[in-house]
């Protein structure tokens, strides 16, 4: 089994974290399929733009934690690290 890192560009925002719950479903769903087939275990990394702080990031981060369980490998990153790496911080505490 090797390892595969997919990269997915995503803006984050006030009135869409009903659209990204279902496209971490979609996403959950299709890398599952793949993986069994191809013998591979993939990474999600999200890259962040948009609004990333504190509270609206904090949702969305247990939405990930809530689709995706186990099931895979998750990464977020932002284009701000410090302003991700704070709000990691946070949710760790």
């Amino acid at each position: 089994m090797h390892d595969v890192v997919v990269e997915c560009p995503v803006r984050l925002t006030e009135t869409n974290r009903d659209e990204l719950r279902l496209l971490y479903a979609d996403l959950r769903d299709h890398y599952a399929r793949r993986d069994a087939r191809d013998g591979t275990r993939t990474t999600l990394h999200f890259r962040w733009s948009g609004e990333v702080g504190g509270e609206l990031f904090g949702a969305t981060y247990a939405d990930q934690r809530h689709v995706f369980g186990g099931s895979r490998p998750v990464l977020n990153s932002a284009h701000d690290s410090e302003e991700l790496q704070e709000t990691n911080r946070c949710l760790s505490a």
